[in-house]
């Protein structure tokens, strides 16, 4: 029997206990039909679909700046105070609802990709970490004046190997972004050093390499504390969220990956014009 393809969601207002819930619904129904798993807040693979808490003004307004689509569409979970154009269940979660309701939009996602496969309109939601409640109150300016400008460079990926190195390159270095490879923290230091760097990615099963702190020293360096760095995760790493974030780390993606979601989060973080491609 072929494997399914799980579907990614992106949980808005839910409270931990919740969140839980759905997460262990998720994982309770493999096999059963579709295939759903909850992605983590650092999570950057970007969302198949969104779940939202209608309940929660402020997740309302955060699942607005997702740009949910017919590509990436919005399932409510309550009821919300005013009107929205998405499907929605109402509370108590009843389970078979739910996942008809998340069947029912993998399917209307499905066809809307089919209608625009032949097409480059299919474009990337920019993904905040600030919720902007207040934008009828707020100069746009002060939005721009803390929004941090991709740093202008290539990727530098740390791995005990260079064939994820070779695949970037391929892509990439048709956009005149270089991408280089080294296999140890303090090459690693040493590269960024000596190169314009807009990414540092690391692979967390690379031998003798300790990533929150390969990390914590690339952030904390004045040349190039501007560098993003995201993690590979394998299932047996245990992303630490707080150590993480401590640490300066922008993020993290599961391995196994498939290329377009690592090129999707990538691009992110890489300065123009491959951020407009």
């Amino acid at each position: 029997m072929p494997t399914k393809y799980p579907f990614a969601v992106r949980l808005i207002g839910f409270d931990e206990q919740e969140a839980d819930k759905l997460e262990k619904a998720f994982a309770a129904e493999q096999g059963r039909g579709m295939a759903y798993f909850r992605l983590l807040e650092d999570n950057l693979q970007d969302p198949d679909l969104y779940l939202a808490n209608a309940d929660d003004l402020k997740a309302l307004v955060q699942l607005s700046y997702q740009g949910p689509s017919e590509i990436r569409p919005a399932l409510l979970i309550g009821t919300p105070i005013i009107a929205l154009p998405h499907a929605a269940i109402q509370r108590p979660i009843q389970w078979p609802l739910l996942f008809t309701a998340l069947d029912t939009l993998v399917e209307k996602r499905a066809d809307a990709l089919a209608r625009l496969e032949a097409s480059d309109i299919i474009t990337v939601p920019e993904r905040r970490r600030r919720d902007r409640v207040d934008l009828d109150l707020t100069d746009p300016a002060d939005y721009k004046s803390i929004r941090r400008v991709p740093v202008d460079g290539g990727v530098l990926v740390v791995d005990k190997a260079a064939m994820l190195r070779d695949y970037l390159a391929g892509v990439l270095g048709r956009l005149q972004l270089p991408v280089g490879w080294v296999n140890g923290a303090e090459a690693a230091i040493t590269y960024c050093s000596e190169n314009k760097v807009s990414v540092v990615v690391i692979n967390t099963s690379t031998p003798d390499i300790d990533p929150y702190a390969l990390c914590q020293q690339i952030k904390r360096s004045n040349s190039f504390r501007q560098t993003s760095v995201i993690l590979l995760t394998s299932k047996l790493f245990v992303y630490q969220t707080m150590r993480a974030r401590c640490a300066g780390c922008d993020g993290f993606l599961n391995k196994p990956l498939a290329p377009h979601h690592l090129l999707s989060a990538l691009r992110k973080f890489l300065p123009l014009p491959y951020t407009q491609g």
